[in-house]
Parts: C-alpha cells; structure tokens; sequence
C-alpha cells in the first residue's frame, strides 16, 4: 500500500507527491466493539493510524477503568512507547467498530525520516505524556482526599453522634428541670394560685426560643427599656438580664405584667432565675445545631469522596453532590459572606457517572467563583434537562464578578493557566475539570464571561 492511500489523514496531509507515492508494508485491522487492542505492559510493536471508528486508552485503577483519552479517526497511537522504550502505559479498547491501519516498528522509524510526518508525530508524543502526567497527577489527589476523607468520617462520626444525643438530652433534661423547679417556686413566689393552673404558663407561651428576628434598632430600644425597669430592683448587671429576656421576645410591657402576681420580695430572684433558665435553654440548643453540623459535615465528607462505594461509576444524584460540596466550601463562603441561589430542576433523575470525580468539578468551579468574588458577592447555580439533547442534563455556575478578559477566555482549561497571583493557584483546576466533564464523562463545558457574570456550563450525558 502506498502512502497515496491515506493522504486523507492530517498525519500524512503535508507529503509530497513524492513521499506520498512511498510503499508502506503496513495492514489494514478491524476490531469489534468492546475489542481490547493492546494492554497496559504488553511490549509495543505497532504504530498505528485510526481509519474509521474510536479506540478508547484507560488505566485501571484501584478497581476502575479510568479513561485516559480517546482516539476518533485520523488520531495516531502507540509513538510514545515506540519512542520511549516502554510498554505500553495504558489499555486500549475498540469503544465503537474500528478499523485502523497498523505499521510494524520498521515502517514506524521510516515515517521519522518524513520531516512533516515526524513533526505530527514529536508533537503528540509530548501532548499524551502531559496528558498521563497530569492524570496520574489528578488522580494520586483524589485517592488522597477519600483516604483522607475516609479516615476523618471515621474518627469523627461516632463521637459527633454520641455528643448530638448528649446535646438533645440536654435538652429535655433541661425543660424537664424548668418545669420541676417552676412547680415549686410557684408556692413561694406568687401573690395567690388559681385552680392549679401553673401560673408561669402565660411567661412560657410568650417565650421563643426560635425563630425571633429583631432588627438591631429594635432589639436595643427593648434591652433599653427593659435595663431601666430591672434597675429598680437593684439586679447586678441588669444590661446582661435584659440582654437575655430580650432575646426570646419578653418585652417591659410582659414582665411588668407577670411581675404584679408575684410577691415583692421574690420579683428579683425569679427574674434572675428565668434569665438563667432561657440561657440553659439556649445554650442547649446551640449544642444540638452545632453537634448536628458535625455530623452533617462527617456524612457530607463521606458523600464528597464516596467512601463507602466502590471506585466506579455508579448512579450520582447531582443535586446532592453540589450540596455536598457547597458544605464543604461553607466556611470560604461566610468569610466572604456570599450569596448562594440554588435554581434546581427537581425532576432531574440520577445520572451514571463517577461521583466523586464529579465533586471535583464542582469544587474547582465554586472555588474559583467564590475566589473571583468581592464581599457580598453571588453564586447561583441551576441544573435543569439540556434544551438541545434529551439525553444530556446541564448544570451552570454563575458569579456576578468582574468577569473574565476576553482575551483570556481561550486559555481558560490549558493546563497550568491561571488568573491568580504566584503562589494562589496551580492553574489545575479548570484543566482538570475539562479533563473529567469531557474526557472522563464524554460531556461538554462551556465558558461565557462578561463584566459582572461569568458562568460555566457543564453538559453531562444521563448514561456514561
């Protein structure tokens, strides 16, 4: 066969008519889909052109085929073991019908002479080595963070839990305790009891220990009023009392009320008691929001790196994996104290993926954004069905900064390209959620940018 037959592929396009009538002792092989070409350590001994159809390279790893690249027609394979001595570094596998022109070593080194086809040939060399070094590069910091994770979720779960239950015990004992101690200083305190109704009802009914909302002009024209009735009293540090009854909603005007049934000489001492009691209430239940966040945050970090599923794909709810992650980008979020708008299509059903490289798409875009973002900033984000294919899903990430320069733009997912200043950024990030969104999941991702909204869209296919 002569080169003349392929000139139809860029790797031979710019021979001449001379080198173009070349022999070539190469043959023409067709593999079936599924069919697996080469294995990762076999001995390389073919050079090869894809004619028609896809070869996909993987790495298994720890148990999962993690797609390297794919090879659609015109594509070359097998130059950098050939170039390198070594085997082969990666598996490669028919991913649809494929027919592809194989060469043995020996028509492999006559091509280096052909200076167009050896120029074709160095250059891809140096872009599938980048491309394994980066991937084993990415994929050493993912098996990292779920050991990691793993190992955190574990030393943390049990005592976050037992500390939760200690906290809502708290809890009841302490409204237990209220209601033991109301009912006997009821006996003492009160000018006279009515048909056994427990006079501190009414003060209960009115108190909140969740939910109120004061504005700050409002909440201190109380704590005023309030600090001046309880100084009659001669409270020490009635400022800090009225503090206290202000904050679950008593107001003057209620005390005042409440303190006419009681006798004079045990005004001060219940006042003081009923402070104390609301502080041991709230108290109580911050433990129990706080202790509840522990855990929220173990099962969010287990969520985050899938470390109780095997490494493969499997069925992502997206919804809860950018939940997962905006948890564990919260605190970078209260610093800045930016607004997250969550646009969610509620019907959108689990997709096929591989979750915890997906988690990693969505930390590199929100951190990105939140670091973009001045004080006060926003993010939405919005999934919905993708308008064009039906069998795609989108999910966006929209910021309200600066925007990026045009002149940028199509440098965004190069490989170590980065807006931020020296020592802030790797210029990884985007390269490797390019990397997982397109070549891992057969998705695309989109850039738009202009001043005061910049969005990326992430098109993910249902089944993978």
């Amino acid at each position: 066969m002569k080169l003349r037959d392929f000139r139809h592929i860029d790797l031979f396009a710019d021979l001449d008519e001379a080198e173009l009538d070349l022999e070539l002792k190469g043959q023409i092989v067709e593999l079936r889909q599924g069919e697996l070409f080469f294995h990762e350590g076999d001995e390389v001994r073919l050079f090869f052109v894809v004619l028609e159809g896809t070869i996909r390279v993987y790495r298994m790893i720890k148990g999962q085929k993690l797609p390297i690249t794919d090879f659609p027609a015109g594509s070359t394979g097998g130059e950098v073991p050939l170039l390198s001595g070594t085997p082969h570094l990666a598996n490669g596998m028919a991913l649809t019908d494929v027919k592809l022109l194989a060469l043995e070593e020996e028509d492999f080194w006559f091509l280096l002479t052909l200076e167009p086809v050896r120029k074709k040939i160095l250059a891809d060399m140096a872009n599938r080595m980048r491309d394994l070094q980066l991937l084993s590069t990415q994929r050493e910091k993912l098996v990292s963070l779920g050991t990691l994770a793993a190992g955190l979720a574990h030393e943390l779960n049990n005592p976050a839990a037992a500390a939760n239950r200690a906290a809502q015990n708290l809890v009841k004992t302490v409204e237990e305790f209220g209601s033991h101690s109301s009912g006997m200083l009821k006996w003492v305190t009160f000018k006279e009891l009515q048909n056994d109704q427990d006079p501190f009802l009414p003060l209960i009914e009115k108190m909140q220990l969740i939910g109120l909302d004061l504005d700050t002009l409002t909440q201190g024209e109380r704590e005023d009023e309030l600090t001046d009735w309880l100084e009659q009293y001669e409270i020490a540090e009635p400022w800090n009392l009225a503090a206290t009854l202000v904050s679950v909603g008593y107001t003057r005007e209620i005390l005042e009320q409440f303190a006419e049934t009681l006798l004079p000489e045990h005004i001060p001492n219940v006042l003081i008691w009923l402070a104390k009691d609301i502080e041991m209430r709230l108290l109580a239940n911050e433990l129990v929001e706080s202790t509840g966040r522990i855990s929220a945050l173990v099962q969010a970090m287990k969520s985050y790196s899938y470390v109780d599923q095997a490494v493969a794909k499997t069925r992502v709810d997206l919804h809860a994996g950018i939940d997962n992650t905006l948890i564990i980008l919260s605190h970078k979020l209260k610093v800045k104290n930016i607004q997250v708008v969550k646009v969610y299509d509620k019907n959108l059903e689990p997709i096929t993926a591989f979750g915890g490289e997906l988690n990693q798409v969505w930390t590199n875009l929100l951190d990105n954004a939140i670091d973009a973002l001045p004080k006060g900033g926003a993010i939405t984000i919005k999934s919905y069905q993708d308008d064009n294919d039906p069998n795609m899903v989108s999910v966006e990430v929209i910021d309200n900064g600066p925007g990026i320069p045009e002149d940028i733009q199509d440098k965004i997912f190069d490989p170590f390209f980065t807006t931020k200043a020296v020592g802030e950024g790797t210029g990884l990030g985007l390269e490797v959620v390019y990397r997982i969104v397109v070549d891992q999941h057969h998705g695309t991702v989109h850039l738009f940018s202009e001043p005061g909204q910049t969005r990326f869209k992430v098109c993910l296919p249902k089944e993978l």
